[in-house]
């Protein structure tokens, strides 16, 4: 059915501006729950299960929906499940710079629970959406650069079709931005790692066709505990 609401003709999706996005795999430190936006840290297990069943799934995806423009965060979490996806199909990504996710800065490395219960990090945000940590991004700054490089993106390929390897930071605001209640609503959108979004562009109407999916995944590939609890940036 969500294929149904793009293409409702021979080539009628190429009329349209078709974005892809997906979360890059399960990392050490999305297990250890800490705040590592700017950072690294290798793939699990798990993520190496997840971004090849991703792989998999982009290669069916392009088969209906050829990829015209492939684009790539510059953190190395983000460029590992990039290059599975490219070795399958057969096409290199470019990277862009404002992909990366949400920089706390001098907060960077803490785990979640720190920042909640001795910086009160998500309490301030509550209070004001433009605080920052030292020589890091606020909120509001953050949710611009997100949407302005998915933006700036699917501008630059009118009629495309566009694949994004990226941050759950980058996806979330903009589905909460496009999608959703606006910036503050960004929560409800936080992808499961290896999620796919499709998302269509329409003049500048932005339209969801499928959000977050994870059908593709195997069950061992899937984190129990976030899709309970949910997630934050990470």
């Amino acid at each position: 059915m969500a294929d149904q609401q793009v293409a409702q003709g021979p080539g009628a999706h190429r009329r349209r501006t078709i974005v892809f996005l997906v979360r890059h795999g399960e990392t050490e430190g999305n297990v250890q729950r800490v705040w590592h936006g700017s950072m690294d840290a290798p793939l699990t297990p798990r993520g190496e299960m997840q971004v090849a069943a991703t792989a998999r799934r982009v290669v069916e995806l392009a088969r209906r929906y050829p990829i015209q423009a492939f684009y790539v965060s510059p953190l190395p979490r983000a460029q590992s499940t990039a290059a599975a996806i490219a070795r399958a199909l057969g096409q290199d990504p470019e990277v862009e710079a404002d992909l990366r996710e949400f920089d706390l800065g001098a907060w960077e490395g803490r785990s979640f629970q720190e920042l909640r219960e001795v910086e009160d990090l998500w309490g301030r945000w509550a209070q004001d959406p433009d605080f920052a940590p030292p020589q890091g991004e606020s909120p509001r700054s953050f949710n611009r650069r997100a949407t302005a490089v998915v933006e700036r993106l699917a501008k630059r390929h009118p009629g495309q079709v566009i694949l994004v390897v990226t941050h759950g930071g980058i996806i979330c605001n903009a589905l909460a931005n496009w999608i959703g209640d606006g910036p503050e609503d960004w929560r409800r959108w936080d992808p499961h790692n290896c999620a796919i979004t499709m998302l269509v562009r329409e003049g500048d109407i932005w339209k969801a066709v499928f959000v977050n999916d994870i059908g593709h995944l195997p069950p061992e590939a899937i984190d129990d505990e976030f899709t309970i609890n949910g997630d934050e940036f990470r």
